[in-house]
């Protein structure tokens, strides 16, 4: 675990309570990012941390990638905070996933990449102190976070990843292909090319994210609870 602590860390933003940030990046949708920041926050005990989804779309609003607009692309502000109850816990919704697993609190921040810092600092502002579990990848040079995971689809060609993923997978404490237990075919070979170009120590886990995160790393469960006493013991 990193020495640094995200109190000092977060002077630039004038704020000096303790936070400790544990981080899910991946490299495109459907990775699973939110399943495995739903099982980080099942291994903590319930309502111990909060739960940050950030967003982030095109400066310039082109297109839906889905096909029409929804409340990410067809943001008409710099950035949006959302808080409502009504929304975050809309069924189905990765928002609600977060709620569902434990989380004391669930933000959503969805920002235009330019604005993406000022966003941060306005969900940094609404956090406080305590430990955050936060899914996103552009926001992860913002927040430092103590523990970086990085999870990446089983077969999904590597030119459909987000351009944050190399840099990513280099620095993440961890890389987790995402094979769902029933799924018994291999990772694809370009997928795990592409990982091991750009992490060459070859430490990459194949786990199903879905289930509880002591079953399949024990490790990571432990570290992530160490990463909240200690923030305990700093408040």
């Amino acid at each position: 675990m990193r020495e640094s602590s995200t109190r000092f860390r977060s002077d630039r933003f004038g704020y000096d309570q303790p936070v400790t940030i544990v981080s899910v990046s991946g490299a495109c949708s459907r990775a699973g990012k939110t399943a495995l920041a739903a099982g980080i926050l099942g291994s903590l005990p319930p309502g111990s941390a909060s739960a940050v989804k950030f967003t982030t779309t095109e400066d310039v609003f082109e297109r839906c990638p889905r096909g029409t607009t929804c409340i990410v692309c067809d943001i008409d502000v710099p950035f949006r905070i959302v808080e409502d109850v009504k929304t975050l816990r809309e069924p189905g919704t990765d928002t609600d996933r977060l709620a569902l697993a434990g989380a004391s609190r669930v933000l959503w921040a969805i920002a235009k990449l330019g604005a993406a810092p000022l966003a941060w600092k306005a969900v940094r502002a609404r956090l406080g102190s305590g430990s955050v579990v936060m899914e996103g990848s552009t926001v992860v040079d913002l927040a430092v976070p103590d523990l970086l995971l990085f999870v990446v689809h089983p077969h999904l060609s590597p030119s459909r990843w987000k351009p944050t993923s190399p840099a990513l997978i280099a620095r993440a404490d961890a890389v987790i292909v995402n094979r769902p237990a029933s799924d018994a075919r291999p990772p694809a070979e370009d997928v795990l090319a592409e990982l091991a170009r750009h992490r060459p120590t070859g430490d990459v886990r194949i786990a199903d994210v879905m289930q509880p995160l002591h079953a399949w790393a024990p490790d990571l469960h432990e570290r992530v609870q160490k990463i909240q006493h200690a923030n305990l013991a700093r408040a």
